[in-house]
C-alpha cells in the first residue's frame, strides 16, 4: 500500500458546479477502487493526498497527470504505507480557509492567501502539515493518546462531519448562484442529491 501527495493549479479558476462534478466522481471511483484521501481547494490550487494499493494509485495519478482541470502538477512525495491516514474517506474535502486554518499546528505564520501552487511547491513541510491539520480537526482530540480506540473514532467522526459541510455548503452555494441566474435544472436536481447521499454517510 502507498500513498501519493501531490499540488497542481487548476486550469481555470474552477466553479462551485465543477468542483462538485470532481468530487462526485471521486468519491464514485475511489469507492470502487478501495481508494482513500484528501482534496484541499483554495485560491485555483489543488492539495491531495491519495492511498491505496501501488498499482491502483499510480495509475490514478497517471490519470491526473493527463486530466486538461490540473496544471503544473507536482508530486510531493511517493512513499509505502502500512497504515491509512484517511482510512474512512473515500475522498475527504475541504475548502480552505482563514477560519478553517485557525489554530494550525506550526502554521502561525501561513494565511489562506499563502495557499498557492508556487507557496506550497516551495514548502513541502507546510504542505504536509495541512493535510494533517485537516486530518485531525480537533487540537484537544489531537493532544489525547491516539491508543483510545473510542477518542479515535470520534476523532473521525468529527473530520468527516466537517467535510460534509464543506460539501453541502459548495451545493447551497450553487444553487443560490442558479437562482439569481434563473438557471435552476436537472444538473442541480442531482448536486442536491449528492449533498444528501454525502449527509446521509455520516
Amino acid at each position: 500500500m502507498i500513498q501519493i501527495s501531490y499540488v497542481s493549479s487548476s486550469a481555470q479558476p474552477m466553479p462551485t458546479s465543477e468542483l462538485l462534478d470532481l468530487l462526485q466522481q471521486c468519491l464514485t471511483n475511489n469507492a470502487a477502487r478501495d481508494v482513500t484521501g484528501m482534496l484541499l481547494y483554495g485560491n485555483a490550487t489543488f492539495l491531495q493526498t491519495l492511498e491505496g494499493e501501488a498499482g491502483v494509485i499510480d495509475a490514478l495519478y497517471e490519470k491526473i497527470l493527463n486530466d486538461p482541470r490540473h496544471t503544473q502538477i507536482k508530486c510531493l512525495y511517493r512513499k509505502p504505507i502500512e497504515q491509512r491516514r484517511y482510512a474512512d474517506w473515500t475522498m475527504g474535502f475541504k475548502h480552505v480557509s482563514e477560519e478553517s486554518l485557525h489554530n494550525a499546528a506550526g502554521m502561525t505564520d501561513f494565511s489562506q492567501r499563502d495557499f498557492t501552487y508556487d507557496y506550497l511547491t516551495e514548502h513541502e513541510s507546510v504542505a504536509d502539515n495541512l493535510m494533517t491539520h485537516y486530518a485531525y480537526w480537533d487540537p484537544l482530540v489531537r493532544a489525547v493518546d491516539e491508543r483510545d480506540q473510542r477518542i479515535k473514532q470520534l476523532e473521525k467522526t468529527l473530520a468527516s462531519a466537517h467535510g460534509q459541510v464543506d460539501v453541502a455548503s459548495l451545493v447551497l452555494e450553487s444553487l443560490l448562484q442558479a437562482e439569481g441566474e434563473d438557471s435552476l435544472g436537472e444538473h442541480h436536481e442531482r448536486l442536491c442529491r449528492l449533498a444528501l447521499e454525502t449527509l446521509k454517510k455520516g
